[in-house]
């Protein structure tokens, strides 16, 4: 809608709007709608409401967006819904323990499942355990140089020491150490402390588990590892060997991956487990009480407020907990004289660890009881107050209209001053 006219007419419309705040040229169609929003809501509610209604219905908003808060963790559309956790239990956590990626929406995160895992043999590292040798005698590896080969997955690396007629037996252990180390071959050293005082020992281990890390090392040339004694295997290296729902699997380490690897297990010891993966029940144990305390805050309000807010807001949450009666009952939520929801918290516990999908379907399903409230919270918080205020139900149809008709109708009476004329 554009304003047309000579600059004196235009004076005149900008004079009359300065009442209302506008000021500049601008979008001056929009500064006018905006401004005379404002100022008439100002006007409706000193008009229409006493004091009392108002903090009354300005609690009530607060009042539903807090039970707004606690429904959605309760749906299955929020992204911070407590359905969305995860938690992977194991039946035994000596044979394995377990971790699950959470979910963000129904579509991601580890899947809800069952899983029967035995366990035959854990992964382990190949290790070789050198000889106890008094550290201040006198070297008995050949003097010069000794060359020695560590063989790992299918590679030769050949590694030399200088041995001098002086050295110690802690001496020439330093020098394999530093060797082996350095070469960053796949396996480490360390030197030990032997059984007897003052011996000492090496402790050559692969650095990681399985099969495929199996390593050998012998003698090249001088006589370092037959003098040491790390040329033979103390711990053979091996795959953990498993079975999921009686397929059964290899592994070169005790960390395994289900579920396209949202599921991490860790093998800790021979043995039968089942894991479970699912949201966690003590989350949302704790959500629905929550939710359950928050409904009765906001029924307990509104029966505080009966003289201000309308009868069909308690009616409309009433009717909502109404629709599952029933299935709230089998969770142990059920209804006092009071009309206040009550928790028997040990059936409550036992319906979430064994019947969560019931659980869920109650609270977030399509037409579940935290969906329902949320879509009825969400309502709310967008509509007039006139709508819920008690003092409201004598308006006359004709003057809510008026005040809340179209914005084109609205415009045109700012624009003529009726509104200017019956409120300013």
């Amino acid at each position: 809608m554009q304003i047309t006219g000579t600059y004196i007419n235009y004076q005149n419309m900008t004079n009359l709007l300065s009442t209302l705040g506008v000021k500049g040229s601008g979008n001056l169609v929009m500064e006018v709608f905006s401004a005379s929003v404002s100022k008439l809501q100002q006007k409706i509610n000193d008009q229409i409401f006493s004091e009392e209604s108002n903090n009354a219905l300005k609690q009530l908003y607060d009042k539903v967006s807090d039970l707004s808060t606690t429904a959605r963790k309760l749906t299955l559309t929020d992204m911070n819904s407590v359905f969305n956790d995860r938690t992977a239990q194991s039946s035994d956590t000596n044979v394995l323990t377990a971790t699950a990626f959470d979910a963000f929406s129904q579509e991601s995160g580890a899947t809800e499942a069952n899983y029967a895992i035995t366990v035959t043999q854990l992964a382990q590292a190949q290790e070789n355990i050198g000889s106890e040798l008094t550290g201040a005698d006198m070297s008995t590896v050949t003097e010069g140089t000794n060359t020695f080969n560590i063989n790992i997955d299918g590679q030769d690396h050949e590694l030399s020491i200088e041995v001098q007629a002086v050295d110690t037996q802690e001496m020439v252990l330093q020098k394999m150490e530093t060797a082996i180390n350095e070469a960053a071959i796949g396996v480490s050293v360390d030197i030990v402390t032997g059984s007897a005082e003052g011996t000492q020992k090496l402790v050559v281990k692969a650095d990681n588990s399985g099969l495929s890390n199996a390593f050998s090392i012998s003698d090249v040339s001088g006589n370092a590892v037959t003098e040491t004694g790390v040329g033979v295997a103390t711990i053979q290296a091996q795959d953990a060997e498993y079975s999921v729902d009686e397929t059964d699997y290899t592994s070169a380490t005790n960390n395994i991956y289900l579920d396209g690897g949202l599921v991490e297990v860790t093998l800790k010891g021979e043995g039968e487990a089942s894991l479970t993966v699912a949201p966690d029940a003590g989350l949302v144990q704790g959500a629905i009480s929550d939710f359950v305390s928050e409904i009765n805050a906001f029924l307990d309000f509104l029966q505080d407020n009966e003289d201000y807010i309308k009868d069909d807001v308690l009616s409309s949450v009433h009717s909502f907990v109404m629709d599952h009666k029933q299935e709230l009952g089998s969770f142990g939520i059920s209804e006092g004289e009071d009309e206040r929801l009550e928790i028997d918290e040990t059936e409550m516990g036992d319906a979430v660890s064994q019947n969560i999908s019931g659980i869920k379907e109650t609270f977030g399903g399509f037409d579940g009881l935290a969906v329902q409230i949320n879509n009825y919270a969400s309502r709310l918080t967008t509509d007039s107050p006139l709508n819920y205020g008690k003092e409201a139900e004598n308006l006359s149809p004709d003057f809510t209209n008026y005040i809340y008709g179209s914005s084109v109708n609205m415009l045109s009476q700012i624009l003529q001053g009726s509104l200017l004329d019956d409120f300013f």
